[in-house]
């Protein structure tokens, strides 16, 4: 089993080499995730047709400026370098907090400066 730490480390690796199946065993089946600019996201499903359909990011890196967390919560920031689908350059500066449960994420809310991504 994952910690906490390397929980969150593997979902945004995931996610950056679009890892779909990875991506899908880190989380709850009825996972919540808040993003600016969107509605809220509930359950395996949407969360996933988020990151295989919806999501504007072509390609990217995040790269964590720190990561803090315990057994039931967790927090992060850091940068996010990549490009969308229209081929423009993205550079975000990122928060995520997270919500643990049975050594995978329940929860997650990101956090931009601006609903960008």
């Amino acid at each position: 089993m994952s910690s906490p730490d390397e929980l969150v480390r593997r979902l945004l690796n995931s996610v950056d080499a679009k890892d779909w199946v990875e991506l899908a065993t880190l989380v709850t089946p009825d996972v919540v995730y808040d993003r600016p600019g969107y509605r809220t996201l509930n359950g395996l499903a949407e969360f996933m047709d988020f990151y295989t359909h919806i999501r504007v990011v072509a390609d990217g890196r995040h790269r964590l400026d720190s990561l803090l967390t315990d057994e039931r919560t967790g927090f992060c920031w850091g940068h996010f370098d990549g490009t969308n689908r229209d081929g423009e350059p993205i550079a975000e500066v990122f928060a995520d907090w997270y919500q643990f449960e049975d050594g995978r994420i329940s929860r997650r809310r990101t956090f931009f400066y601006r609903p960008a991504i």
